[in-house]
């Protein structure tokens, strides 16, 4: 058997798979593997694959594109088994130096200025534990992430802006941090500056960039497949808001809403600066081409919406997205498909249903002044 061919095998065989119209797609992995490629080895397992291309895990959580013609070594390695956190712990003080503090709170790992890990450690395994209570009790079936959960807090922007270098990202001016699907760490930076104003703005980015990392490691989002970027910001931030991370529906809808974006939106809605349609909207990613912080605004507002209005419909249309073949392209027209099959056929009902949601919120905020 040549060692293509061989190693082909190896793969299909490297864990429990779905097969889907000649791909695999890992259910759990489980048979690890030590490969060869780009100059270096990799250890870790298969979680997606067709004859050309695999997407490998490592033990940390990093994701590979592996092209199978270019490995030029391989052997299997046992069950599959990431790094524990203490493992990453040490990996991590390697990587990053003496200066950096690295503490373990629950699934996550962080690394950062003593000042910022002692602050901010709890507030990302607080997020992670409302996000388990939160969508159970929405009826969302969730799985522990397959490695702990890494992030990185620089003390500075010059640090910062080098690790985005490292990983060919160009960071914009007011970038606080983000998270990366590749690297499966949400990296960020803190400032000496100090008062409400500054914590709040961290923070907030924490939760965002936070709520990301959690959705694509417990089966709300799939790190490789192709998730409309508007159900991916519509969840960080709506759950920037306490009250949706922690499911807490004593108040009126007004006590869970994401005020920024909420004003944002409703300045948008009576504007109507774009003609775009529900369905329009839906279908592609093409309004974060444009005005980027409408389209934020109405991520969130369709998010809230179907969060307040249509909760175990909005559980399964996350499922069903989940479950998608990710090696395969998501065209426009199941985009709209998919999400119609959750919400129904009619689109413009639900668009008009969503306006009237809206109104009703600008008119009861209105009367409580």
């Amino acid at each position: 058997m040549d060692a293509k061919r061989q190693l082909t095998v190896i793969v299909w065989a490297a864990c429990t798979v779905v097969t889907v119209s000649h791909v695999a797609v890992a259910a759990s992995p489980t048979k690890m593997l030590e490969v060869e490629f780009d100059g270096r080895k990799h250890v870790g397992a298969v979680i997606a694959h067709n004859p050309a291309r695999a997407w490998f895990l490592e033990r940390d959580g990093r994701l590979a594109a592996l092209d199978v013609a270019k490995v030029r070594q391989f052997r299997e390695a046992g069950r599959f088994r990431a790094l524990t956190t203490m493992e990453l712990r040490e990996q991590l003080s390697k990587e990053l130096g003496r200066e950096f503090q690295i503490s373990i709170a629950g699934q996550y790992v962080v690394a950062g200025p003593p000042q910022s890990v002692d602050r901010l450690a709890p507030l990302f395994d607080n997020l992670y534990r409302d996000f388990f209570v939160t969508f159970t009790a929405r009826g969302f079936k969730i799985r522990p992430p397959e490695t702990p959960l890494i992030a990185v807090i620089y003390p500075d922007r010059a640090g910062f802006e080098q690790y985005c270098q490292s990983e060919g990202i160009h960071p914009q001016v007011g970038l606080r941090g983000f998270y990366l699907p590749i690297s499966n760490r949400v990296v960020m930076y803190d400032t000496t500056k100090t008062g409400k104003e500054t914590t709040a703005a961290l923070d907030a980015t924490v939760l965002h960039e936070a709520t990301h990392q959690v959705a694509f490691n417990v089966g709300i989002h799939s790190r490789i497949g192709a998730t409309p970027k508007w159900v991916v910001e519509g969840l960080a931030t709506a759950f920037e808001r306490e009250a949706m991370r922690t499911n807490d529906h004593r108040g009126t809808p007004m006590t869970r809403i994401n005020p920024e974006r909420y004003a944002w939106f409703q300045k948008f809605r009576q504007e109507r600066r774009t003609p775009r349609s529900l369905a329009e909207f839906v279908q592609s990613d093409a309004s974060f081409e444009g005005a980027i912080l409408d389209a934020y605004s109405q991520s969130w507002a369709l998010t809230f919406f179907l969060l307040e209005t249509r909760p175990s419909e909005y559980a399964k249309y996350l499922h069903t997205l989940a479950q998608r073949d990710p090696m395969k392209e998501y065209s426009n027209e199941e985009r709209v498909n998919d999400f119609q099959a959750a919400f129904g056929r009619d689109l413009v009902m639900l668009e008009a249903h969503l306006l009237s949601f809206y109104q009703d919120l600008a008119k009861s905020s209105a009367s409580v002044r």
